[in-house]
């Protein structure tokens, strides 16, 4: 992943528009307030399979960046992130390639 684009995750942050981890996640989707779902690498493919079911109708990321990467540019470590904002979502998916993302609508 780029530097951008980690700017862009941390910016998500920041702003507290960023859910972390499978628990926040989970409860972002329900809710219906999650725009993005981030995966990492080396995120279980359990926890892939699982999300992908509950992200139904979300945009899901596949990203190249292992939990350890997340950890030192955004702080936090862990295999699934959510953005809830729409504008954070869309300056995220301005910094990667159009074939990483998964979902019915970007």
């Amino acid at each position: 992943m780029t530097e951008k684009f980690y700017n862009a995750v941390g910016l998500s942050r920041r702003a507290g528009k960023l859910c972390i981890g499978h628990d926040d996640v989970k409860a972002s989707l329900k809710s219906g307030k999650a725009r993005l779902v981030l995966l990492t690498a080396d995120a279980s493919d359990r926890l892939r399979r699982e999300t992908e079911r509950l992200a139904d109708g979300v945009p899901m990321l596949m990203t190249d960046a292992t939990m350890d990467d997340m950890a030192t540019h955004i702080g936090k470590r862990a295999g699934l992130y959510s953005v809830t904002d729409e504008g954070l979502k869309n300056l995220i998916l301005s910094t990667i390639k159009e074939d990483s993302i998964h979902g019915t609508s970007q």
